[in-house]
């Protein structure tokens, strides 16, 4: 039990609480913050830590959440509600598309990165978070609004950065799960490590039936008196993955990082739980592959220099001979996605207050879309991205001041280019933006346990190429879109420490963000949808974040986030958006009971999401849900056999993030996992 509660629970060095803040720290998750430090880790080390809610930058609002080591089986969207201003928006049961709004803002305002690498971004739309599977990944981090120069991409929302999963000492094991509808996953694992080279690879696979009950309304939302249930439809899913990540060093103070993901999965598109589809497929392939060199040196001039090169591979088969999905007919695509980044990185610790970083940063992504019943070539169009970024950073100690304060500029140029004219309607040709963005924060810390932060940054999103020219289904391409704008305050308060027992952190922040020319989403057809733009935006709220220990037994975090997203032009709530997102999980453990028994836990989860619109006008109402979800795991003989068991939705409220697209309700997984180490 030592290892999982110090896996859980790290304590901020050395600082203590009166005893009128112990409540605070007792109603809080310890996070795996390590003390505020440089951009790179240990490049240029503050005097004191500043109290933080995240290890890499003491001034931005982010969170960090552990994959790793969780008995009871778990998904990614399901970790989400752990970070505070989540939303996730989800189609359906496992292997559907979903994806995550950051403080009210759209999916595709927010990058997603696997490492360091971006696989999504302000110039490439939204990413779906269903294909990355979580066997691969060590932890996340959500950061929200302006971020860290290391990880900014420009982006609105923020940051989703995914930690590719390593291990440093020599392994096997197995997974097996199983639960409702069919729904099962399994992987094996290994790990090995010597003075010079570590490596971890895993490969698996999933699949379900996903033909959960739902209530089919008969397309007359208003009308409740011919609504009856009914099983989902050619939900189905199959996939499988792999992943390897190896490490070798280059001399004594450097190493190269060889990171690959594979996954390929064959769906069922089930379409609006009014109108299904019933032979609809979908076939999708992923192929992420870098390499990255990193050297770090100490000295007068401690500096870190990374050189990086990434390869992205995409390709989504759609067979729709019925025409049941959109309004574009019978089709069978084959549409094709590759995109190339490379970067270079460096830090430099040029006196012993100040750190600067400058980053390189460039990208090209073409898009080859395809039909074979259409006699019509479709058009093809690729996007040319470069960047470069500048960051200042002064820290340290002003008598009994910790201080810290971020300067950046960003300036990032684009082009998009269509490759193939189609043979009718117009074409844009060719056309390229020039994007500059900046982020100003402040971190003070007058004593050890408590800390204020503050920031202002600019954000931009271009039009996706999704957004742009559609997917031939249910998105109708919008050529006329122009880039979104935003500015972004935000300002938070958090306390963190430990006394005797207790251990945690609170943070209370605000935000406001101004959008312009936001683009949002339009329904255009009962199942097709529309991106345009609405002219102004603004989102603002409050957000509240807990997490905290009593020993090592007791653990207990939460979350509350207020949100008004406002459409400008008309005052209304921007669509799929609610006002209030909460969550509150409190868990238990034994710690080790015997040889044979390592640890029992047990946890209990409350989720709650307000009523939302899913229309402009705020017609169409997405009702408000609260799911409940428990979870009970034992860890067997040292650590090395892990069983464990969850519900979800107890209360069986199904509800939907989209309306149409229909929530499993009530369903059970149990998991089973093996592990041998030397």
């Amino acid at each position: 039990m030592e290892q999982v509660g110090k896996s859980r629970i790290e304590r901020a060095g050395g600082s203590t609480l009166p005893a009128g803040l112990r409540l605070c720290t007792l109603i809080a998750l310890a996070a795996l913050t390590a003390p505020a430090s440089a951009q790179f880790g240990s490049t240029a080390k503050v005097t004191r830590p500043i109290p933080a809610t995240n290890s890499l930058d003491a001034t931005a609002a982010g969170s960090e959440v552990r994959v790793r080591d969780r008995i009871v089986a778990q998904t990614t969207d399901q970790l989400l509600l752990e970070s505070a201003g989540t939303r996730v928006v989800s189609e359906g049961a496992a292997g559907s598309p979903f994806c995550v709004r950051l403080r009210g803002l759209a999916c595709d305002q927010t990058a997603v990165m696997l490492g360091d690498v971006p696989i999504s971004g302000p110039d490439t739309g939204s990413f779906d978070l269903s294909l990355l599977p979580l066997e691969a990944i060590e932890g996340f981090e959500v950061f929200r609004g302006g971020t860290p120069a290391w990880l900014n991409e420009g982006a609105i929302g923020g940051v989703l950065r995914f930690r590719p999963r390593k291990y440093e000492e020599s392994e096997v094991g197995a997974r097996l799960a199983g639960g409702s509808f069919g729904a099962w996953r399994a992987n094996v694992f290994g790990a090995a490590s010597s003075e010079k080279v570590s490596f971890f690879g895993t490969a698996g696979g999933a699949g379900a039936r996903n033909d959960y009950p739902y209530i089919d309304d008969n397309a007359t939302l208003f009308d409740p008196t011919d609504d009856v249930e009914r099983r989902r439809q050619n939900a189905d899913l199959l996939e499988g993955f792999g992943f390897a990540n190896m490490r070798t060093e280059t001399s004594e103070s450097s190493h190269l990082d060889l990171v690959f993901l594979g996954l390929g999965r064959e769906r069922g598109e089930p379409g609006l739980g009014a109108t299904p589809a019933l032979q609809a497929r979908t076939k999708t392939t992923r192929l992420i592959g870098s390499a990255s060199w990193l050297q770090e040196k100490d000295g007068s001039h401690p500096y870190r220099l990374q050189v990086l090169a990434n390869y992205d591979y995409g390709r989504n088969r759609l067979s729709d001979a019925l025409g049941e999905l959109g309004r574009g007919g019978p089709r069978r695509t084959d549409d094709q996605t590759h995109t190339a980044f490379g970067r270079v990185a460096a830090s430099v610790k040029a006196m012993p207050w100040l750190e600067i970083t400058t980053i390189g940063a460039g990208r090209y992504q073409a898009y080859d879309p395809k039909n074979e019943l259409s006699t019509a070539p479709e058009p093809a169009s690729d996007r040319l991205t470069a960047a470069g970024t500048l960051e200042t950073r002064f820290f340290g100690d002003v008598g009994k001041l910790g201080l810290e304060l971020r300067s950046s500029v960003r300036l990032a140029w684009t082009r998009v280019a269509i490759r193939e004219v189609p043979l009718v309607g117009g074409s844009r040709g060719e056309s390229s933006k020039l994007l500059p963005t900046y982020r100003v924060a402040a971190a003070i810390s007058p004593v050890e346990w408590l800390a204020f932060r503050g920031s202002v940054s600019s954000g931009f999103k271009l039009p996706s190429l999704l957004q742009l020219f559609g997917n031939r289904t249910n998105v109708e391409g919008n050529p006329d879109l122009v880039q979104e704008r935003s500015v972004a305050y935000d300002g938070a308060v958090t306390l963190r420490g430990h006394r005797e027992a207790l251990s945690g952190y609170a943070s209370v922040g605000a935000f406001l963000t101004h959008l312009d020319d936001a683009i949002r989403f339009r329904r255009t057809s009962a199942s097709t949808f529309k991106a345009e733009n609405i002219g102004g935006a603004r989102n603002r709220g409050v957000e509240l974040e807990l997490r905290g220990g009593v020993t090592q037994h007791f653990l207990l975090q939460s979350e509350v986030t207020w949100t008004q997203a406002i459409d400008k032009a008309n005052g209304n709530q921007l669509p799929v958006q609610p006002e209030w997102v909460a969550y509150f999980q409190p868990e238990a453990h034994s710690g080790t009971l015997s040889k044979w028994v390592s640890d029992i836990s047990g946890f209990f989860q409350v989720a709650y999401v307000g009523r939302a619109y899913e229309d402009p006008a705020n017609l169409v109402e997405i009702s408000a849900r609260t799911v409940l979800a428990a979870g009970l795991g034992a860890l067997l003989f040292e650590g090395r056999l892990g069983l464990g068991f969850r519900a979800d939705d107890l209360l069986d409220v199904r509800g939907q993030d989209l309306v149409g697209y229909p929530l499993p309700g009530r369903r059970y997984i149990g998991r089973v996992s093996y592990r041998h180490a030397w």
